[in-house]
């Protein structure tokens, strides 16, 4: 490798953020080849679904790294830094290792930035020899750069209707396209029903399974607070706290523990039980995802919902922790969302709110998102709308997009120094 460049990764990945999205496999196979096949140094798991592919992973690396197992995780977006999409251990990738491994990537000027970081994350899951690879796919499935990991078991969480510009309009092109790329020993799938069935069964090479076959995760008995689960995951069962909340985080639950019990099935992990399984349901962290903080403005509430079904699932919660009519809210989007939709779960839940620009070129117009929220006031940045609301004891809601989250979190750090 050679030495570490002054730019930084984001400097050195920027004008790969110009490049246009092409289908096709074929670049990033092409800089494996010629790179020696990293990705086939270590087993590998796939994460493919429109919502929950993040925490689902997340929690399989969680089981996994209890059960003494040495996890290489790649995710995306980020919330603050780059370097949170290349975990080993659970620990960022150092910000130098990986100015690194992009400036040696630059013999590939094809690649996107999404398949330079992909690339990069499997060179470095080699070089620490991880045990096994977590791999979060994109937007896509069948020609997602994260495909080219070569799965030994593939995960489906659910088919929405995220994507539609580049994945199909409707949910059965989509499910076609995510499909596609459940390959290897075993394929679990966490959600299906008879629009998008036929087109799993369709695109699907790998066994396909379906997550009740391996494991259970529901709401214990006497639920409060500490959002305590009840798992079964073939003969082994347990009580445990589930960090994060709500109906969709248990059956995200429920598919990282089906995962688990394949690698283990596999020969890949050890075998299960109940202590590290209680163990690494009970220890997993997912920034920016139902999260609370305390802030100069008040009580925070982040969550990263940035299409209708994951504005669903926070509705649901919001009902359900009986915080719907109590919150104000900051929101914001990118232009591809489906903002009426939102705006309409969103609405009845809510207080006061306050609409800010993204940062990004792909930033849903501010008068767009003003038309859809009656009444509301806007600011021109994250800070600025939750400094609006200091003298109201309300919590805010911040919520439309990660990179919001992002942008919150960020704040929330120059704060602390």
């Amino acid at each position: 490798m050679p030495e570490s460049p002054h730019l930084s990764a984001e400097a050195l990945l920027s004008p790969r953020l110009e490049q246009r999205i092409v289908p096709g496999l074929e670049r990033v196979q092409a800089a494996l080849a010629a790179l020696g096949q990293p990705q086939r140094t270590f087993p590998s798991v796939l994460i493919l679904g429109s919502n929950g592919k993040g925490s689902t992973a997340a929690l399989l690396a969680s089981l996994l790294t209890a059960s003494g197992v040495r996890v290489g995780l790649y995710t995306s977006p980020h919330l603050v830094r780059l370097e949170e999409r290349i975990q080993v251990g659970g620990k960022p990738i150092p910000v130098e290792r990986l100015c690194t491994l992009v400036a040696s990537l630059e013999v590939f000027p094809a690649l996107s930035y999404f398949e330079t970081l992909t690339v990069a994350a499997f060179l470095e899951f080699a070089a620490q020899r991880v045990d096994v690879a977590v791999i979060e796919a994109g937007l896509g499935g069948r020609w997602d750069a994260a495909a080219a990991c070569e799965p030994m078991v593939s995960l489906l969480t659910n088919v929405g209707t995220d994507h539609q510009r580049w994945l199909g309009e409707s949910r059965a092109e989509i499910a076609s396209e995510k499909a596609a790329a459940l390959r290897g020993r075993v394929a679990i799938v966490g959600e299906w029903d008879e629009e998008v069935e036929p087109a799993i069964r369709r695109e699907a090479t790998a066994p396909l399974t379906l997550v009740h076959e391996w494991a259970r995760v529901e709401a214990a008995a006497g639920d409060g607070p500490g959002h305590h689960v009840e798992f079964t995951v073939g003969e082994v069962s347990g009580r445990a706290v589930l960090p994060l909340v709500g109906a969709h985080q248990r059956r995200n639950a429920a598919l990282a523990l089906a995962g688990a019990a394949a690698l283990s099935q596999l020969g890949i992990a050890p075998p299960l039980s109940s202590p590290t399984l209680i163990a690494g349901i009970s220890n997993v962290r997912w920034p920016g995802r139902w999260q609370w903080l305390s802030t100069p403005s008040g009580r925070l509430l982040l969550d990263g919902a940035h299409n209708r079904e994951a504005m669903t699932a926070l509705a649901a919660s919001l009902d359900s922790q009986g915080l719907a009519g109590v919150v104000n809210l900051v929101f914001s989007c990118l232009d591809d969302k489906p903002l009426e939709a939102m705006a309409r779960l969103l609405n009845p839940r809510v207080r006061r709110v306050i609409v800010v620009p993204l940062t990004s070129p792909r930033a849903m117009d501010l008068a767009t998102m003003v038309a859809v929220f009656p009444g509301c006031s806007t600011a021109p940045s994250t800070a600025e709308a939750l400094a609006m609301f200091a003298n109201d004891p309300a919590p805010i809601l911040l919520t439309g997009s990660l990179r919001l989250v992002g942008e919150a979190l960020a704040w929330l750090e120059t704060l602390h120094g």
